[in-house]
């Protein structure tokens, strides 16, 4: 985890409205390429701009005022807060600015930011790729605003292998072949978040038909995205996250504020579930269940996650702490 004290955090001069992400990963090859466009505002004029990158290799950085290019004299990084600060050869005016980055990075071994995981089916096995972004890992896979405090909209595009199934925090938008085997995944924009709730994942798996809830603020569509096999083991959970919306929705008086959620089974993770908006992750033991062998307590346990994380969609989510104290 980054330093926590203040004297680490970026400050309010340079705030992020809205993010794209362009990622192209390799599973193979345990790497990733990627772009993003940051959409910011700044709050004064100001020569260096300062941003969230670990292990990530910039290759391009581009800084436009409007429609006028600024130049960047340099970029240097920082270690210990993980950190890249772009210098200016000149001053920055206030008001809206964009940020384009090129960037490459490796999968993590520690189970944060992007990492790869493993299981098997009929004796094959398999791989995908997960994020896991909560506390300051979103670094770890994107150049970003990387606390809690700096919500923005985001966009996604994944350049994935045509075979496998991709999602985000938000719905498919579409999928086109992209040439040399690859498809291009558009997601659509994302409410105002937090980059640790950012999730991608991309695999070999099956999802359930969509489950859809009438919400207060439009159908919500709940799936259970998973490793092939049993798909009766999906049917309690999409039971409990019906109702866990609805109740929710009534308890807080604020509709869901995504638009579909995805309850995601990932082999290995670190933590129990993972409130990722729209794309909950979740160790598979506590999402996929049979309720004619399970016990009660095990049923029960499913659930108190399944609702645990849906609880996070409001207070956590759409309502978050600034900093991590």
């Amino acid at each position: 985890m980054a330093a926590t004290e203040d004297t680490a955090r970026l400050g309010d001069g340079v705030l992020p409205r809205h993010q794209h992400i362009e990622l192209t990963p390799d599973i193979e090859a345990g790497t990733f390429s990627g772009s993003t466009r940051i959409e910011l505002e700044l709050s004064a004029p100001t020569d260096a701009i300062t941003l969230h990158a670990v292990d990530l290799g910039l290759t391009t950085v581009q800084l436009h005022h409007g429609s006028r290019p600024l130049h960047v004299r340099e970029v240097t990084a920082d270690e210990v807060t993980e950190t890249v600060t772009l210098h200016l050869g000149e001053q920055a005016p206030e008001g809206p600015a964009a940020l384009e980055i090129e960037y490459a990075g490796q999968f993590c071994d520690r189970l944060v930011g992007m990492y790869s995981s493993t299981f098997t089916v009929d004796g094959e096995e398999h791989e995908l790729i997960v994020t896991q972004c909560e506390s300051t890992h979103a670094r770890r896979f994107v150049p970003c605003f990387d606390e809690p405090a700096f919500k923005a909209t985001f966009s996604m595009t994944l350049l994935v292998p045509a075979d496998l199934m991709a999602v985000s925090n938000a719905a498919e938008v579409s999928r086109e072949p992209a040439g040399a085997g690859l498809d291009r995944v558009q997601f659509a924009d994302t409410p105002p978040m937090s980059t640790y709730l950012l999730a991608v994942v991309v695999g070999p798996l099956e999802a359930t038909k969509p489950r859809i809830v009438e919400g207060r603020g439009g159908d919500i569509g709940v799936r259970v995205v998973h490793p092939p096999g049993d798909p009766a083991l999906c049917e309690f959970a999409l039971d409990v996250a019906e109702a866990a919306l609805l109740f929710f929705e009534d308890w807080y008086d604020l509709p869901y504020p995504g638009d579909k959620l995805d309850l995601v089974a990932v082999p290995d993770f670190a933590f129990g579930a993972m409130e990722n908006l729209g794309c909950v992750t979740f160790r598979e033991v506590l999402l996929l269940v049979d309720p004619s062998t399970a016990t009660p307590q095990e049923l029960q346990r499913v659930a108190d996650v399944i609702n645990h994380e849906i609880a996070h969609m409001w207070f956590g989510n759409l309502v978050t702490m600034k900093w991590w104290n």
